[in-house]
């Protein structure tokens, strides 16, 4: 699930997601999704964004997006603002066009940019709109791959950027990568985001949690709390041992054995998606045989029974 941004700092990069309120459009027709990309050009260009990708759905938009100028917050409040204005006087409405604040993730620079930008342009492929993403023209995605409908205000060095030493056609290359996502098996990039928030490395998250030092603590960002203070893997297993009435260790689960436990499965999920740890550590931890193991037991607990998950709230309270 996407949670709000609160943090900026120079050079930060967010994949932002901004939604109609109670899920109505924000857009009624192609007068209103021009509309909205002038408004994306000018805060662009005026907040001195760089924009790596975006894709303009019914509903709501995905934004991928690096600000130089940390400004993120202003950016989008004069971004979202400005077209609600429009949108208000030209359909004759009051009130709210989006729901709430943009919500979206953290995003480490390097490595993750053609995870995330495959991402926001496959979507109208996975809403059912287009079989292509080429088919969609409310996307960044053509100018990626055919150079005349590029635009002056985007960004287009840096997602194909990371192919170089791979590839001397950046270009067909960036095409076949999306492509190959319309197979299911790709997944989401955000799937085990670091606390629901970050896509990177554990030494990405740590230099977050660094830059929250000294700054107050935000109540609507749980998400925050957590970065600032992670309990060890041992701390975790501990916590959910007591909880299910085990000794305070993992030692009673050993490799091959217990699979389907749901003591284990539930200290997993919290050590790796709650918390951030990497896979293959919390395989470690737990004995699992491999990072896989640890994959299934988190796809198990979002798929167990509401007692489990209210149990595994419970523990994560306890922890925090």
């Amino acid at each position: 699930m996407a949670r709000p941004l609160r943090i900026q700092f120079p050079d930060a990069c967010y994949h932002v997601i901004s939604r109609g309120n109670e899920r109505k459009p924000i857009v009624r027709d192609d007068a209103d999704r021009e509309k909205r990309l002038d408004w994306l050009r000018r805060t662009v260009e005026t907040y001195g964004w760089l924009l790596h990708s975006y894709v303009l759905m019914t509903n709501h938009e995905h934004l991928f997006v690096q600000t130089p100028g940390a400004n993120l917050a202003a950016g989008m409040q004069y971004y979202n603002g400005s077209y609600t204005g429009y949108f208000n006087r030209r359909h004759r409405r009051v009130g709210h066009l989006f729901q709430g604040r943009h919500k979206g993730h953290l995003i480490e620079e390097n490595g993750y940019f053609l995870e995330v930008s495959r991402y926001v342009h496959l979507n109208p492929v996975r809403a059912e709109l287009v079989e292509s993403p080429e088919q969609y023209a409310w996307s960044s995605y053509l100018g990626f791959i055919h150079k005349r409908k590029r635009v002056p205000w985007m960004c287009y060095r840096k997602v194909p950027g990371e192919f170089e030493g791979i590839t001397t056609n950046a270009q067909a290359a960036y095409r076949r990568f999306v492509l190959a996502g319309l197979n299911d098996s790709c997944g989401s990039p955000f799937s085990h985001a670091i606390n629901g928030l970050i896509v990177g490395s554990e030494d990405f998250a740590a230099r977050i949690k660094r830059r929250l030092e000294g700054v107050p603590e935000d109540r609507e960002t749980p998400e925050l709390r957590r970065l600032r203070s992670r309990p060890s893997i041992s701390d975790i297993v501990q916590a959910v041992a007591k909880h299910f009435g085990y000794k305070s260790d993992a030692s009673f689960w050993t490799v091959g054995t217990r699979s389907d436990d749901a003591a284990r499965a539930s200290a997993a999920y919290l050590a790796r998606v709650r918390f951030g740890y990497s896979a293959t550590s919390v395989a470690k931890a737990l004995s699992y045989r491999d990072s896989s193991g640890v994959s299934h037991a988190v796809k198990r607990i979002r798929n167990t029974s509401k007692e489990i998950q209210a149990a595994i709230r419970e523990i994560e309270e306890s922890l925090t």
